[in-house]
Order: structure tokens, then sequence, then C-alpha cells
């Protein structure tokens, strides 16, 4: 394999150690191609990767900080899945309980953040957007109410599922502020798409990216997943 025996995700992770104790670039592809058996265009690939992080890393305050949502809800559960994620059929009754008690974890971490700069923010999953149109609003005004926004950079929203996708939170998102949207098909391939258990086809995804679009959404990410064919 490309990667040699690396497995799971963010292999500039290593490099940025490796960097951080002061070896050289080429110390480090030889770690990579050697210790790891990485083919030497993916560990040269690696080193930009985290060249680039640093970069932007390096502009960071000690004060800076960003804050992760989760919500942990999805339309089905992915063949493939190891996060966090329950089938909203089975739990959509618990869905307002738990925006209830993240609200109240909210406001303790806002109080104890406020000698902090809130620089990203962003929502994951599951899947944000099996929340509806009303329940997205209040997530998004909750976070505002509670976390100055003065500095914040990047505000991204994990719409991974084109399933759950609707004109209608796009409006809710764009209109609160948020600067991106991830849709993520994971692979275009119909048959693929039904034996992992996904309930939308690749033509779901292409709509879902043009509505992104309509709705006034210059940034769009979109994950694929090398491994399904």
């Amino acid at each position: 394999p490309r990667w040699g025996l690396l497995t799971g995700v963010r292999p500039a992770k290593i490099v940025n150690t490796l960097l951080s104790e002061g070896k050289s670039d080429e110390e480090c592809l030889r770690y990579l191609t050697e210790k790891y058996l990485v083919a030497q265009h993916k560990a040269e690939l690696t080193l930009k990767v985290a060249k680039a992080e640093r970069r932007l890393l390096a502009g960071n305050e000690k004060t800076d900080i960003s804050l992760y949502i989760g919500i942990p809800f999805c339309p089905t559960r992915c063949l493939y899945c190891s996060f966090t994620a329950y089938p909203l059929k089975q739990y959509e009754k618990r869905v307002d309980e738990y925006l209830d008690a993240m609200f109240k974890e909210m406001e303790y971490l806002a109080e104890y953040a406020q000698n902090f700069r809130l620089k990203n923010i962003y929502i994951g999953g599951g899947t944000p957007t099996t929340l509806d149109e009303h329940q997205l609003a209040r997530l998004l005004s909750a976070l505002e109410n509670h976390f100055d926004f003065s500095h914040l950079r990047e505000y991204t929203v994990e719409a991974g599922r084109p399933d759950t996708i609707t004109p209608e939170k796009l409006r809710v998102l764009k209109s609160a502020g948020v600067g991106r949207v991830s849709i993520n098909p994971q692979s275009m391939n119909d048959t693929v798409l039904a034996a992992i258990g996904r309930k939308h086809g690749s033509a779901d995804v292409l709509r879902a990216f043009d509505e992104a679009r309509q709705a006034g959404f210059d940034e769009i990410n979109m994950d694929l997943i090398a491994g399904l064919t």
C-alpha cells in the first residue's frame, strides 16, 4: 500500500512531532519511508501538509480556542461507521432533550472561556442536519448568545448526508453566519451507497450541492472514502 503501515488519519501529526524535535526534512521523509514503509511521493505529500499546518498554527495565540459541537444523530448508521451516532428514527423524541442539555453545558463553557478568543466553530456528528430547521435555528442562536463571534475565522456545519439537506435548513445556516458546509457522498456509486446503508443516491449529492450554492455558500467541502469503489 502507498501509505505503508499507517492506519487511521492525520499522518502529518507524525511529521509535526518530528519537526518539533528538530528533525530535518530528509530525516522526516526517511522516518516515514523506512519505519512505516510509506511510498516516497506520499511521504513528500505528508511533509508538505505538515508544513502547511505549521504555518496556519503559527498565527495562534495562547488565548485562541476552537469549539466543536457534536450532534450524535444520523438518518441511518453507515456500515463502516465507528463514530458516536444514533439512528434518528429510534431517538427522535430525545433530540430536544439532548439540545437542552447541550445549552446548559454551553453556559458553563462560555463562562470559563471569557478570557479566550473563539477562532473556529465546527458542528459535526453524526449529522447535524438531521435536526429540523427549528432545532438548527435554536442551536445556532444559542451559540451566538453565549459566545463572542468577533474573532471568528471559520464557522463550519457538517451537512454530511445529502438526504438531510433542504433549502430551508441551508437558509437557516447561511442567515446565522455559517461560512462552510460539508456535503459528504463518501461514494458516487449508487450500488455502493445502498450496500453501506445510505438512503440516498449520487443524484441527491448533486442536488444538495446545487442547493448549497444557491443558498450562497462559496465554501463547500466533500468527503470521499478511497476504499469504496
